[in-house]
């Protein structure tokens, strides 16, 4: 190796790298409002979306799956570094499960029994269960594509909580059409939807995560 290629070799090895959560901030923003373009230009938004963000039971929908995505994604950098392990906490993940769980309960508690059918049903369950997880697909990816950049000791831990960051935020946004009001419905579907995707997650995080 000539001397020019061996220094050039060098600068390089020095060069600092991009910091991983700006590498997944720049696949991930771009994801996310490819999401929000694919709602608007297949679904639309719902007509009353300034009174439902207002309306605590409705706005309800964004701030639980905005707030999983939220810690998923947290949890997802930690992770992506041997030491990661160690200094990630869960309870806030228990924490946005206890209040759904509560919603859930209150709905049924106050929904008369008759009721009660319908709104778990609801009238756009398989726009739901197909909506999220493709949705989810983009934002999953990046994430996943983000911790291949870091060295994570937990592949399949890190794949979950990829999932449920994706998943997540993909809901959130899904909701932005969505008029299922009724906790019985958006805690059951949206939950099984943001489910499917971490089990998918985890076993794509277990493979391509691997050292």
């Amino acid at each position: 190796m000539k001397t020019d290629d061996l220094i050039r070799a060098l600068a390089a090895d020095t060069r600092p790298e991009r910091p991983l959560w700006a590498l997944l901030m720049l696949g991930l923003l771009p994801a996310l409002a490819f999401a929000v373009g694919v709602v608007w230009a297949t679904l639309g938004f719902r007509v009353d979306l300034a009174t439902a963000l207002v309306t605590p039971v409705s706005a309800a929908r964004i701030v639980l799956t905005g707030a999983l995505g939220i810690v998923g994604m947290r949890l997802a950098l930690l992770l992506a570094r041997p030491e990661g392990r160690g200094r990630a906490r869960f309870w806030p993940l228990a924490v946005v499960g206890a209040v759904a769980l509560g919603l859930l309960a209150w709905a049924y508690v106050t929904i008369p029994p008759e009721a009660r059918q319908m709104a778990v049903v609801g009238k756009t369950m398989t726009t739901c269960l197909v909506m999220i997880p493709l949705l989810s697909i983009l934002p999953v990816t990046s994430i996943l594509y983000a911790l291949r950049q870091g060295a994570t000791t937990v592949p399949a831990l890190a794949g979950a909580v990829a999932g449920l960051a994706g998943g997540g935020m993909s809901a959130a946004i899904y909701a932005l059409h969505c008029s299922e009001d009724s906790p019985l419905f958006y805690v059951t579907w949206y939950g099984l939807s943001i489910l499917g995707v971490t089990l998918v997650a985890t076993v794509l995080g277990a493979r391509l995560l691997r050292w």
